[in-house]
């Protein structure tokens, strides 16, 4: 079993929509930290240090209060919008062969009628903690067949699961916290790809021939990594929630209008999702950027722990897409 599991992550490596070369591995970390890294890497913490700096005067401007109080005015129907969104998500998955992701195929009988049950279930208040756990069922399938370390860039998924089993209970306030943890965490991992294996990006780029204003691909794509994670930690710390939410999902439409069907199946959910953060703001709950509120510790709770997370996690991506 422990073989088999091996060769089939081996294969599946990576997120692989548009491209069918499956012979990418992670550069070192002396090839990934160059002098361009590092200055990018200055950058990004610049700009999430002025996030961070103007995160609450910006929240206490008058045309922005009157547009929380828009959206706070929408909070009782975040539930609806999730199952009409996720339903939505799930049956153009199916038209389209795939589950979860549009690379996911699907190859057997069960998994076509877990999916169809999965958005069915979503009618019914009563029966989310079914979708929950179809969808739970469905995520492992995806881990075994085509390895954890392709499946991590879909963490949504686990944020989702956790929404639909504690809706309708107490724990409902939390369910916003743990899907920003999981959508910044699938970010941050699909930065990582950019930034260890940048070849990857630079073909598919090359191929449908993208516009890389002024930089060379190899410099875009990097920078690239560098929002991916910036926005990643934004999510899971709470820096202006609302406005990292729009602004990636103002990336999501620009990629779809590039790369077609294949963006709009794999990202229906993802926008259900963003347009719930847009909703909810940082939610009920106190983020860890708030447990600061002195503007000094703030930045440096930002600075220092988005270098250890950015580190760390490149080191865990390279160690697993060498070893699994």
């Amino acid at each position: 079993m422990l073989m088999y599991f091996s060769e089939i992550s081996n294969i599946y490596i990576h997120v692989k929509w548009f491209t069918d070369n499956f012979e990418w591995v992670p550069l070192p970390f002396p090839r990934v930290v160059t002098l361009t890294f590092l200055f990018w890497l200055a950058f990004t913490l610049f700009v999430l240090l002025v996030s961070s700096v103007f995160n609450d005067p910006l929240g206490k401007t008058r045309p922005v209060v009157r547009i929380h109080q828009f959206l706070y005015r929408l909070r009782p129907h975040t539930e609806v919008i999730l199952r009409i969104g996720l339903a939505i998500g799930l049956v153009l998955q199916l038209l389209s062969g795939s589950y979860l992701a549009p690379e996911f195929r699907t190859n057997s009988m069960w998994i076509i009628l877990g999916l169809s049950a999965a958005a069915a279930c979503l009618l019914y208040q009563r029966t989310l903690p079914i979708s929950g756990a179809i969808l739970f069922l469905l995520y492992i399938q995806a881990s075994l067949n085509y390895g954890i370390f392709h499946s991590i860039d879909y963490l949504i998924y686990i944020g989702i699961v956790y929404y639909l089993f504690v809706c309708g209970t107490p724990l409902k306030k939390t369910a916003a916290p743990v899907m920003y943890v999981c959508t910044g965490m699938s970010l941050a991992w699909l930065a990582m790809e950019k930034l260890t294996i940048p070849e990857l990006a630079c073909s598919v780029m090359g191929s449908y021939g993208l516009p890389t204003f002024g930089f060379s691909i190899e410099h875009f794509v990097m920078i690239s990594a560098f929002i991916e994670i910036g926005l990643a930690w934004a999510f899971i710390v709470g820096i202006m929630s609302r406005f990292t939410a729009l602004l990636v999902s103002g990336i999501f439409i620009m990629t779809s209008l590039v790369f077609g069907y294949k963006e709009v199946i794999g990202h229906t959910i993802i926008h259900t999702l963003l347009i719930l953060f847009l909703i909810e703001g940082t939610g009920d709950l106190r983020t860890p950027f708030q447990f600061h509120r002195s503007p000094v510790l703030r930045g440096l709770f930002v600075s220092v722990n988005f270098c250890l997370f950015l580190f760390s996690l490149m080191a865990l991506y390279i160690w697993m897409g060498k070893t699994l």
